[in-house]
């Protein structure tokens, strides 16, 4: 059997793509069933009609829809119809979005457009919504306070933010497709290169920070920076992309190490100190004691109620359990929120000591007592 050219209209109305066909001014010469179940007119309603009656003038656009229905014809694949879409009005007056493909037609001495159609309004929406979120996360990525450094699978740089150029000193221009080796030391891109390629070859999918610990990285000056770094591994295309949050620890390292140094000062000067000192918490428990209340008190056990220490030789007197009460009695007056100095005199396994004691409560921003500092001199001599 032979194909009949009678048979065209008849076939170009079955296609399953919607088709529309247009003279080259414009005016709608016939619409397929498919088009007309998509826009929901019926052929005679737009057939004589202008083809803006379906896919009315952008605003957007300098030239009207027939000027690039012409265009399109004259070249049918050009690399603007990959992402361009237009619009067309149902008779509902619902808007979709479309993307088209141009031919001309000649016969007769006539041009005319045939024009198929097809609706991505679904897929217009998806790529609108994965636009504002890429968009989104650039936005985060840009401005965070980490910087984010991705690598490809050859370990070259791929991506990286603007944090990552002030810690490590290199413009993105610089560091794009640059080896990872470029902020690291020497001394760690071998054994560095081995555990990115565990990484990309195992199953586990992230490393937080912390789990690395301290690593190093090396600035464009020259000089090395301690970092901390969370990694994650994402497969795209079947090429793994490792992307990692750096975390220049600077200036935290220098904050612990004056801490450090500042705990040391005070524990010299704690322990050193020729005055018995204790550090109460807030309900009146030793924390701890230096060398001059040790020598005081060589009894002395950890975690005691500071009325209950051994301040008397003889722990069942009399007059340690007056002491102990007047004791408990002036720290609740610190506890109040009170300094309080008073003096007494201890029998210890030496004789009688006369003590000068000073109670001092230290306080938070809410004025809340939170420890004691208690000090005692021994004034015998005096």
């Amino acid at each position: 059997m032979r194909f009949s050219p009678d048979n065209v209209l008849d076939l170009l109305s079955d296609l399953p793509e919607p088709l529309l066909v247009t003279t080259v001014e414009g005016e709608i010469a016939l619409i397929n069933r498919a088009l007309s179940a998509l826009s929901g007119f019926e052929s005679e309603e737009l057939v004589g009609e202008h083809v803006t009656r379906l896919m009315p003038q952008s605003e957007r656009r300098r030239l009207d829809v027939v000027t690039w229905l012409a265009r399109w014809a004259d070249n049918p694949n050009p690399e603007q119809l990959r992402y361009l879409t237009m619009a067309l009005v149902t008779k509902s007056g619902e808007t979709l979005q479309i993307s088209i493909r141009v031919s001309r037609y000649e016969s007769q001495g006539e041009s005319w457009f045939l024009v198929v159609l097809r609706d991505v309004t679904s897929e217009h929406e998806t790529l609108n919504q994965l636009r504002h979120a890429q968009l989104v996360t650039n936005r985060i990525l840009a401005i965070g306070e980490d910087a984010v450094v991705s690598i490809d699978a050859d370990q070259n740089i791929s991506y990286w933010n603007r944090r990552a150029e002030e810690v490590f000193g290199f413009t993105e221009a610089e560091a794009l497709g640059q080896p990872l080796s470029l902020i690291l030391p020497e001394r760690y891109t071998g054994s560095h290169g081995g555990f990115v390629e565990n990484f990309q070859e195992g199953t586990e999918a992230s490393r937080f920070m912390g789990q690395r610990g301290e690593i190093v990285g090396l600035h464009k000056s020259g000089h090395e920076i301690p970092l901390e770094a969370a990694i994650t591994k994402t497969v795209i295309e079947g090429q793994p992309v490792l992307s990692a949050q750096v975390r220049d620890i600077t200036e935290r390292k220098a904050a612990e190490s004056a801490l450090r140094q500042s705990e040391a000062r005070y524990r010299v000067l704690f322990e050193h100190a020729f005055e018995a000192i204790a550090l109460l918490d807030a309900e009146g428990q030793v924390i701890e004691i230096n060398q001059a209340a040790r020598e005081m008190l060589p009894d002395f056990k950890e975690g005691a109620m500071f009325w209950d220490l051994n301040w008397w030789h003889e722990t069942d007197s009399a007059e340690f359990e007056e002491f102990s009460r007047n004791l408990r009695a002036t720290v609740a007056e610190v506890q109040a929120g009170v300094s309080v100095r008073t003096q007494a005199e201890l029998q210890g396994h030496a004789g009688p000591t006369m003590v000068d004691f000073s109670l001092r409560p230290v306080v938070d921003a809410d004025d809340l007592v939170i420890y004691i500092i208690a000090e005692g001199r021994d004034i015998t001599a005096l």
